[in-house]
C-alpha cells in the first residue's frame, strides 16, 4: 500500500526547524497487540494463546492453531483504551485509543490426504483516526511512549496445518506502516525558495511461526514473532541556495517497534475448564532507539571520489540501553451450557510485563514502568439450531507499578552523589472491547 503526495512551499527555515525537532528524543514503541493482546478472548485471558488460541486470534498467538478452525467465520469488533499516566505531580495527557477489529478464518477445501487440514486466517486492527502514530519529542519532555504504542494499524495473515499425531504447524506475517520520502529545497526562476515533497507510505513485515503438540487433554504451543520495525525516513536535499551549503538532513526514526519474541505455553484445552500458563521472551536489547542521526557521514569522499573512510564528526544517537524481558502469563476459561445450542464462557487472566527501559537518571524523561495486568471477559457461542454466532467481551486493567527515577546533576559520578532530584512515575491503563462473529 502506498500514498504519494506532492506539494510546494515557500519556507525552508520552518522545515529545517521541524526536522531538527523531530530528531530529538527516543522511546520504545510497539504495536497494539503487543500491549493488550489480540482479540477479545485472548485479551480476557491474560493475552495468552500460544497453546489455547481459537479462531482468528491464532493469527497472532500461534498460526498452527488456525488448523483447529473448520468453519468460515467473519468477526467484527471494537476496542478502546484510556490512559492515566503521571510523572511526579504532572499528569500527562494522551488521546484514548479507539479502533476496530476484523478477523476471519477460511478452511481450504483440499481433498485426499490434505482434507480438513489447512486453514487461512486474517486479523486486522485499525485505530479510527490514524494509520500510525510516532511522536519523537525532546528527551527532556516528560512522556510515556506506552500510550502511542497502541496507535497503529495492525495487519496479520497466516496459514495453519494439521500434520498428524497431535502435531500442528503454521506460518504467517505481521505488517506495520512505514514512511519514506524526500524533500527538495531549491530556488526557482523568480528567485524564491520553494520545496517539493514526496512521501510514500509503505509496509514493513515481520514473520510469525508457530507449532503445537496435543497430548490427551493438554497442549504445548510455541510461537516465534520476528522483529517488526515501522521506520520513517524523509531526506531533505537543499539545492541552488546561493552560497548556503546544507548537507542532506534526515528526518528519521522508528515510529513503532516490536522486538523479536518467543512465546511458550502449556494449556488444558478439553473439558469445561481451560487453563493456560506460559511466558514470552522479548529481545528488547536489539532496540536501537527511536531516533536516527540527522546528519550522516557521506559514503563517498567528495574530494577524491573514493569510499569515505574517515569520520565527519556527525553526532550518533546514544544506545538507549534496553534489556531483554520475560513476561509470565496465565489465563482461565470456564464453559457452561445454557441451553441447546448455547454455551457461555467466563474468562479471566493476568500477566506481568517488566520494563526494558533503564532508569532515567539524566536529563531524559522518557518513562516506562513495569506493568501488572488483570483481565476478565465473557463469551456466548450459539450453534444449531440457533444462529451460528459468537459474542465476546473483555475488560483489562494494567497498573504501572510506581518507579523512582533518581536524577543526577551533570558531572556527578552517580545519582546518589548528584542529588538533582527524584521523579516518581506511575499510571493506569484501562482497556475493553467486544467482537461479534458469524459463520458464512
Amino acid at each position: 500500500m502506498f500514498r504519494r503526495i506532492r506539494r510546494r512551499g515557500r519556507g525552508f527555515a520552518p522545515l529545517l526547524a521541524a526536522g531538527l525537532a523531530l530528531a530529538q528524543g527516543g522511546a520504545a514503541q510497539a504495536s497494539p497487540e503487543d500491549v493488550l493482546g489480540f482479540g477479545a478472548r485472548s485479551s480476557a485471558m491474560g493475552a495468552t494463546g500460544a497453546a489455547a488460541a481459537e479462531g482468528y486470534e491464532a493469527v497472532h498467538a500461534n498460526p498452527a492453531l488456525l488448523s483447529l478452525s473448520r468453519e468460515r467465520r467473519l468477526t467484527l469488533g471494537l476496542t478502546g483504551a484510556i490512559f492515566d499516566l503521571r510523572a511526579g505531580d504532572l499528569r500527562l495527557s494522551y488521546a484514548p485509543l479507539r479502533g476496530s477489529v476484523i478477523g476471519a478464518t477460511v478452511p481450504i477445501p483440499f481433498g485426499g490426504a490434505l482434507a480438513d487440514r489447512v486453514t487461512i486466517g486474517l486479523g486486522f486492527f485499525a485505530p479510527f483516526d490514524v494509520v500510525v502514530r510516532g511522536r519523537i519529542l525532546y528527551p527532556e519532555t516528560p512522556q510515556f511512549p506506552l500510550a502511542d504504542r497502541t496507535q497503529s494499524v495492525a495487519v496479520q495473515a497466516a496459514l495453519g496445518a494439521r500434520v498428524g499425531r497431535g502435531v500442528r504447524v503454521g506460518a504467517g506475517f505481521a505488517a506495520l506502516a512505514a514512511l519514506s520520502g524526500a524533500v527538495t529545497v531549491a530556488t526557482d526562476a523568480s528567485g524564491r525558495v520553494g520545496t517539493l515533497v514526496e512521501d510514500t507510505l509503505v509496509a514493513s513485515y515481520g514473520p510469525i511461526l508457530g507449532a503445537s503438540y496435543d497430548v490427551g487433554a493438554y497442549r504445548v504451543g510455541a510461537t516465534f514473532r520476528g522483529e517488526l520495525v515501522g521506520r520513517f525516513n524523509v531526506v531533505i536535499h537543499a539545492e541552488d541556495l546561493g552560497g548556503i551549503a546544507v548537507p542532506p538532513l534526515h528526518i528519521a526514526g522508528i515510529a513503532q517497534y516490536d522486538p523479536a519474541q518467543i512465546a511458550l505455553e502449556v494449556a488444558r484445552v478439553k473439558g469445561p475448564w481451560k487453563v493456560a500458563i506460559g511466558a514470552t521472551y522479548k529481545r528488547w536489547s536489539d532496540y536501537p532507539g527511536a531516533l536516527e542521526a540527522t546528519v550522516r557521514c557521506p559514503e563517498v569522499d567528495p574530494e577524491t571520489g573514493e569510499p569515505f573512510a574517515g569520520s565527519c564528526a556527525a553526532p550518533v544517537p546514544a544506545d538507549p540501553g534496553y534489556s531483554d524481558t520475560v513476561v509470565p502469563r496465565a489465563g482461565v476459561e470456564r464453559s457452561l451450557a445454557l441451553a441447546r445450542g448455547a454455551t457461555a464462557h467466563a474468562r479471566a487472566g493476568a500477566f506481568f510485563e517488566p520494563s526494558p527501559a533503564p532508569e532515567q537518571t539524566g536529563a531524559s524523561n522518557v518513562y516506562d514502568n513495569a506493568r501488572v495486568a488483570l483481565s476478565i471477559g465473557y463469551g456466548l457461542a450459539l450453534s444449531a439450531p440457533l444462529p451460528r454466532l459468537t459474542l465476546d467481551l473483555f475488560g483489562q486493567v494494567q497498573l504501572l507499578l510506581p518507579r523512582a527515577h533518581r536524577k543526577r546533576e551533570e558531572g556527578a559520578a552517580d545519582a546518589e552523589e548528584g542529588g538533582a532530584g527524584l521523579v516518581r512515575t506511575r499510571g493506569v491503563l484501562v482497556a475493553g472491547g467486544t467482537t461479534l462473529g458469524v459463520v458464512f
